[in-house]
């Protein structure tokens, strides 16, 4: 495994099952050199059960742990933003962060919010207000394109999150013919940001995909275009750290990437994959 550092990661200050001081143990045991954590950011949005709720005891006991670990591993504080928040429209990039996450979790429709990440129901549910697949993934893309455009965040978040359910449920057909067109339209136009790309393996992890996000097709065009990639895996326990980390590379690999992004202290560096 020649991934070191893992950026996407929860606790319980948001919706992970471990301490962040469990977190850091368990990345010094698995061999990480650093390790980020991207506490779903607060979007007072009475429907969003995954949000943070402690912000400054976040932030604090983040300090605490990167002290009590200093030389054995580094520890990054960071976010990961909701496209949108209650009252302020976008969130607001926290100046004690070290890196962002940008992400969509929720889509808005004639006045109700769906979430696409969680059951099969809600998902259709979703799908019936929109009325189509097409139009509630054209929907995503361009609030996620909007998004991109407007805050400078750091990484790209699971980019087709929306399948996550796709796998077991069958929700929607990936094969159809717009499909795969629309998506690398808005891939190019999100890539143009000049953002990082994440490579997550997080619903691996939780058992609802065989494989990472995202999808080939999307990956390849990523490896086109040279946009920058990093490989994380949205762990939200200390089981999961560095979950299909070896396998995950090996496909990039034999894709053709050479490289991914690591964070340090001086920002963002390419590092070989």
């Amino acid at each position: 495994m020649t991934t070191v550092s893992n950026l996407h990661t929860h606790s319980t200050f948001c919706d992970g099952k471990n301490t962040i001081g469990e977190m850091v143990r368990a990345a010094v045991d698995a061999g990480l050199e650093s390790i980020g954590f991207s506490g779903h950011y607060h979007t007072c949005w009475d429907f969003d059960d995954v949000q943070m709720h402690d912000p400054e005891g976040y932030f604090r006991e983040l300090e605490a742990v990167k002290q009590k670990y200093e030389g054995i591993i580094k520890v990054y504080k960071g976010l990961e933003l909701e496209s949108h928040v209650l009252g302020e429209g976008r969130p607001v990039i926290d100046p004690r962060c070290d890196f962002t996450i940008g992400s969509v979790h929720y889509l808005a429709n004639k006045g109700e919010h769906f979430t696409i990440d969680d059951t099969a129901k809600q998902w259709n549910d979703c799908l019936e207000s929109f009325g189509s697949a097409e139009k509630l993934v054209e929907y995503y893309f361009e609030d996620y394109l909007s998004f991109a455009r407007e805050m400078p965040f750091d990484i790209v978040g699971h980019i087709d999150i929306y399948t996550k359910l796709n796998e077991k449920h069958h929700l929607f057909d990936e094969t159809e013919s717009w499909y795969e067109p629309m998506v690398l339209c808005y891939v190019d136009k999100i890539a143009a940001t000049g953002k990082i790309f994440e490579v997550n393996t997080g619903a691996m992890g939780k058992g609802y995909r065989t494989s990472p996000y995202p999808a080939p097709f999307i990956l390849r065009r990523l490896l086109e275009l040279k946009t920058p990639i990093i490989l994380s895996s949205d762990s939200h326990s200390t089981a999961t750290i560095c979950y299909a980390f070896e396998e995950t590379e090996r496909m990039l690999r034999e894709m053709g990437f050479r490289g991914q992004m690591r964070l340090t202290d001086g920002g963002f560096v390419s590092v070989p994959l």
